[in-house]
């Protein structure tokens, strides 16, 4: 697995009426909630990550340490802009993201992936 540390990738999300705050619980307003924002930070990551690995493998997130800079807006798009700065021992990654409403940053965190394989995880939890 060749994982290029610094190579920058993109995802555009819309917010919806189930991202809010309100609908979530997490506020009481019809905003991007900081659940939702960090869903969205951790399937850009895992998506990009998934590009290098085969079907048996994936990975999990195991951390986020996550700034909500801004709001935005139901019906607004979003970009999350990301890079792979460290790779340890080819199986935990961490990823430097950002959030942003056309030029606005609405937030940046860092995530740590772990690659896993996906049988053996489940087998684990299940025996």
């Amino acid at each position: 697995m060749n994982i290029e540390i610094n190579k920058q990738f993109k995802q555009k999300y819309i917010v919806s009426d189930t991202n809010t705050a309100k609908f979530m619980g997490s506020g009481d307003l019809e905003v991007l909630a900081t659940p939702s924002l960090v869903a969205f930070m951790e399937n850009a990551a895992k998506t990009y990550l998934n590009t290098f690995l085969s079907n048996e493998f994936g990975s999990v997130g195991s951390n986020i340490n996550i700034n909500h800079l801004a709001p935005t807006l139901v019906g607004k798009e979003i970009t999350i802009q990301g890079e792979v700065t460290e790779v340890i021992k080819e199986k935990v990654i961490i990823f430097s993201l950002e959030a942003f409403e056309e030029d606005k940053k609405i937030g940046d965190a860092s995530h740590t992936r772990v690659i896993i394989n996906n049988e053996k995880f489940i087998d684990k939890l299940t025996n």
